[in-house]
């Protein structure tokens, strides 16, 4: 027999918020650090050393935009089970009520 498991959609739609939070405050630091390198470049005073710190800056905001997305679609698939799974419960809810009053 298979060991059964159990949901909390509350839990899920608290976690789903943590997770947004989080992208939250991985844009705050994707733009500080972003505005730093940039800034550096700007301020090298070395061609070479410009060009990296420039590229960096532009490798940095692609990377911190792709955890940000990666960030979001765990947020949203959260909030989708929270959903789903309170729809069933719900749903299971009703039928039981059905089954049980036609038993009488």
């Amino acid at each position: 027999m298979g060991q059964g498991f159990s949901v909390n959609a509350a839990k899920l739609r608290e976690g789903s918020q943590e997770v947004g939070n989080l992208q939250g405050r991985c844009e705050v630091i994707a733009g500080d650090a972003v505005d730093a390198l940039a800034g550096m470049a700007s301020s090298a005073g070395h061609p070479v050393l410009a060009s990296a710190l420039t590229g960096a800056a532009a490798q940095g905001l692609v990377t911190f935009w792709a955890v940000g997305i990666a960030y979001q679609h765990v947020s949203n698939g959260m909030s989708v089970s929270a959903e789903t799974y309170s729809d069933t419960e719900r749903a299971i809810a009703t039928k039981a009520g059905t089954i049980f009053r036609d038993l009488r």
